[in-house]
């Protein structure tokens, strides 16, 4: 992938702003895909491995991003996240990869302006839901209110 100069220097910032916040973050490419790959701990200590994908037109579309570990990942009661497919109540899209795909934001509530750290902060929200999901059996629903 070739990135124009106004995309490096945005994905320079982004690095910036990213490393700074998340240190277990690093750039990974996957074929020609590039990725920010790392991991994320959770108030109950548990460990998730993501990865978010930049997307060829950044900044101007959602970034996806998946849970890589645990593999499988699954619900309350042992069912892969990935069976779910796309679930408004559990705020994932359709798998990516084999992965579960978190919905962070509406590609309508995108603006070039949102950045990788405010995607990172939607996901680390995200996965206390799911903490709290697999403590309560509320679906993620019960803990994240959809975009309006």
């Amino acid at each position: 992938m070739s990135w124009s100069t106004e995309q490096q220097n945005r994905l320079n910032k982004e690095w910036e702003i990213v490393k700074q916040y998340f240190p277990g973050f690093e750039w990974k490419y996957y074929g020609t895909q590039l990725c920010l790959e790392g991991w994320m701990t959770t108030n109950q200590k548990t460990m998730y491995k993501l990865r978010l994908y930049v997307p060829i037109d950044m900044p101007n579309s959602v970034p996806e991003v998946v849970i890589t570990y645990p593999y499988p990942i699954t619900d309350n009661l042992g069912k892969a996240l990935t069976d779910y497919n796309y679930s408004a109540t559990m705020h994932l899209l359709s798998p990516k990869d084999g992965y579960p795909k978190i919905c962070t934001y509406k590609s309508t509530h995108w603006n070039p302006n949102r950045t990788f750290y405010n995607v990172l902060i939607k996901v680390r929200i995200w996965l206390e839901a799911l903490d709290g999901h697999k403590s309560s059996g509320h679906a993620l629903d019960y803990y994240l209110k959809h975009q309006q």
